[in-house]
């Protein structure tokens, strides 16, 4: 096995580096890639399924993510290990067919040895995942890596499919800037602009927390950087796109005081964004999810706590807002103590995939296995 060095560099290169990565060159006339043809069914009846994934993956797993391949299967990635951060954690995946109804057998598709071997770089454990699938066909995997110390100190990497996941090509490392080029994560959906290139939504946790979207294209190299938050304690951004140029964000509050989702809007396709602002939604320090339904109204998947709360993570809430995320009601619990036997549970890390009339649900559930629901648009509009 290769024997890797790490040379550790002087704290002022770490800052000037992490500096320099946000001050790239701009790139004109920025749009958002929008579908304005309505894939929604008229007079369908609702349609509410629950299956479960990724049993016998590992002991631990989480961080799901999905993408819709051509076929109307899904793919999904996630992590896996001892426990997260363990050496021994892998990335796994699954497809789901979307006919029988059935997800396949988990299998290990990247681990820190293929990571270290296509990087040339001593990698110490891999971590968040997240599929993204081009209008080319292209199907990306994201994910970050750590060579020393936590996830602070994560980069981030990329390695593409032309054969919907079954196989992978080596990876790319993604170089935000000459110097440390680290403490860049990673957790939701990724964003698509007009011109083909990528919205990678991202976030730093090293010398102060917050979001940006690293722009890049297929090939992998990073075109532009935007920051989406100027404070801190925002991170973990899930982007809601309504047209071309408007987007909101909604961010996990990491801090110990405020414990609620922070927003921000963009009106010039992401390039640059408002001060954000706390909502009026609880946030226990944990993972949200956005989207937007085809009458584009926003919903976001969410922990109903506070860190004050002694289980934070025990029920996971779907609300909606008709004014673009400045004010949210709750509609329904997919997991809620109050009906349960227990109230030991930790459901977390929502993600959300859709395909045509179909919405895909998922989140991790006690890092035993992951929940995917799967309603229609009917089915949302029974809780209006």
């Amino acid at each position: 096995m290769k024997k890797y060095i790490i040379k550790f560099s002087v704290p002022a290169l770490l800052i000037v580096g992490l500096l320099f990565s946000y001050y790239l060159p701009g790139t004109g006339d920025t749009k958002f890639y929008v579908n304005h043809e309505s894939q929604v069914l008229l007079d369908q009846s609702p349609i509410f399924e629950k299956f479960d994934v990724g049993i016998g993956s590992a002991k631990s797993m989480h961080s799901i993510t999905t993408v819709v391949l051509d076929s109307g299967d899904l793919l999904a990635a996630w992590y896996a290990g001892t426990r997260e951060g363990h050496t021994d954690v892998a990335i796994y995946s699954s497809v789901f067919n979307s006919a029988d109804k059935q997800w396949s057998e988990p299998k290990s598709i990247l681990n820190r040895y293929q990571v270290s071997d296509d990087l040339n770089r001593y990698i110490k454990k891999v971590g968040n995942p997240v599929l993204y699938r081009h209008p080319s066909g292209v199907t990306a995997l994201f994910y970050v890596s750590v060579s020393m110390a936590g996830w602070a100190t994560s980069q981030l990497n990329m390695s593409l499919s032309y054969d919907d996941g079954q196989t992978w090509h080596a990876s790319k490392r993604l170089v935000l800037t000459p110097f440390l080029n680290i403490s860049t994560l990673i957790k939701n959906d990724v964003i698509t602009y007009e011109d083909g290139t990528i919205g990678i939504t991202a976030y730093h946790e090293l010398l102060g927390e917050f979001s940006h979207i690293v722009r890049v294209d297929l090939a992998g190299n990073v075109i532009d950087s935007y920051r989406m938050s100027h404070g801190d304690h925002t991170i973990q951004p899930s982007v809601m796109v309504y047209d071309d140029k408007t987007a909101v964000t909604m961010m996990r509050d990491s801090s110990h005081d405020v414990e609620k989702v922070q927003r921000a809007i963009s009106l010039d396709a992401g390039v640059t964004w408002s001060e954000y602002k706390a909502t009026k939604v609880d946030n226990p320090n944990s993972a949200v999810f956005a989207f937007v339904d085809e009458q584009n109204r926003s919903w976001m998947l969410f922990n109903d706590a506070t860190r004050k709360t002694e289980l934070t993570r025990n029920n996971l809430g779907l609300a909606v807002s008709f004014d673009q995320g400045q004010n949210w009601e709750t509609k329904y619990y997919f997991e809620n103590p109050e009906q349960l036997d227990t109230d030991k549970g930790r459901y977390a890390y929502p993600w959300v995939t859709k395909s045509g009339d179909d919405i895909h649900i998922f989140y991790t559930w006690n890092r035993e296995l992951f929940k995917h629901i799967h309603v229609n648009h009917a089915w949302l509009e029974t809780l209006l």
